[in-house]
């Protein structure tokens, strides 16, 4: 199975996207937490990176393929999340894959709607690190992450008008992927628990399998 995940900001893809990638054994592969390595590691392509968003503009499609594709090449079971985020990125990965002969299986996307998106991301902390999640007021920032013990930050990603405008940039540019991947795509319904949409996705995928 080789899948590409999607979901607007606060939809829980991440969450999911944990869960089906131990459940179906496949590499999760988050492109935030990639290229946050590649930073850390002080790689050159990391170099590039850190230039790029101490600048304070978003990383190329070209650089984000390439940080992808050195992924991908080495798995042949893999579950991509948060990427590809325009249409650029889903032709080179399909044409990339294609020369690989390791086509996708298809996509997943997890819908919720704006208002649910806001007040889901509204007040959320998160860890620098592991990518754990937590909310105020149950936790404040500072606190411990109860993973790895990293301290919890309020990302600028997480403030009510940048989430605005994250949902803005999701509705011009990543939704409609879902017209391009129209024959491969599953819709999921991201409302409930973690555990009802995860018995969703569950029965959804079975077609893959």
């Amino acid at each position: 199975m080789r899948i590409v995940f999607f979901g607007p900001p606060g939809s829980g893809k991440g969450t999911q996207a944990e869960r089906i990638s131990k459940r179906y054994n496949l590499h999760h592969l988050s492109t935030g937490l990639l290229l946050r390595e590649e930073i850390h590691n002080n790689s050159e392509l990391g170099k590039r990176i850190r230039k790029i968003v101490e600048s304070g503009h978003l990383v190329d499609d070209e650089t984000v393929n390439e940080e992808v594709f050195s992924k991908v090449s080495v798995y042949d079971r893999f579950l991509l999340d948060g990427y590809p985020r325009n249409l650029f990125q889903a032709e080179s990965l399909d044409a990339y894959l294609e020369e690989e002969k390791k086509p996708l299986s298809g996509a997943v996307f997890i819908t919720i709607p704006d208002a649910e998106a806001i007040g889901r991301l509204s007040g959320r902390l998160t860890c620098s690190k592991c990518g754990f999640i937590g909310k105020q007021p149950l936790y404040r920032p500072g606190d411990k992450c109860i993973r790895c013990g990293t301290p919890l930050i309020e990302r600028n990603d997480d403030r009510t008008e940048v989430i605005e405008q994250r949902l803005v940039h999701y509705h011009n540019f990543t939704k409609p992927l879902e017209k391009y991947y129209h024959d491969r795509l599953l819709i999921i319904d991201g409302i409930g628990t973690v555990e009802q949409v995860a018995l969703r996705l569950k029965e959804a995928l079975s077609i893959w399998e």
